[in-house]
């Protein structure tokens, strides 16, 4: 899965360990909210059966995904990951973020690219990785690969 830039195991913690604080801050919430539902309909006063549906996100949803947007791992070209690795559905994702190595951080990138960029266009993808656990499962793996070297601290 790597590269051809290969850059020394320090210099990717060097990279990307200041994101990766940042990013498990979160950890907790998508442990509790993870597969279950971030997003509601407003329905105040008002409303009419003929109105336009209004979706309200989880303010902590919002906030990760604006954390996300600071990091160095946004990607505009995440879809050339997507169609190298063939990741078409949640469990494509989930299988190639459980076989990352820390060598293979970009591509963990490129997923919450995807996630981010897609949900300024249509916000429900943002649900959908609560949803279907990519959000839980990436922080999972990215808090894994860089504790092996030296513990996280937050």
């Amino acid at each position: 899965m790597s590269d051809n830039l290969k850059l020394s195991r320090d210099e990717i913690i060097i990279c990307y360990r200041d994101d990766v604080i940042k990013l498990m801050k979160y950890l907790p919430w998508l442990q509790n909210v993870s597969g279950g539902n971030v997003s509601s309909v407003y329905s105040g006063q008002g409303i009419d059966k003929c109105s336009l549906a209004v979706p309200v996100y989880d303010s902590t949803l919002l906030n990760f995904i604006k954390e996300i947007k600071n990091t160095d791992f946004l990607n505009r070209n995440y879809t050339y990951t997507y169609s190298r690795y063939r990741i078409k559905t949640a469990a494509d994702e989930l299988r190639v973020i459980d076989a990352c190595t820390l060598q293979d951080i970009t591509v963990l990138g490129d997923i919450l690219s995807k996630y981010s960029f897609k949900g300024d266009i249509k916000g429900a993808v943002w649900t959908e990785g609560v949803q279907n656990g990519v959000y839980l499962a990436l922080l999972l793996k990215l808090k894994d690969l860089m504790e092996m070297r030296k513990p996280l601290e937050y």
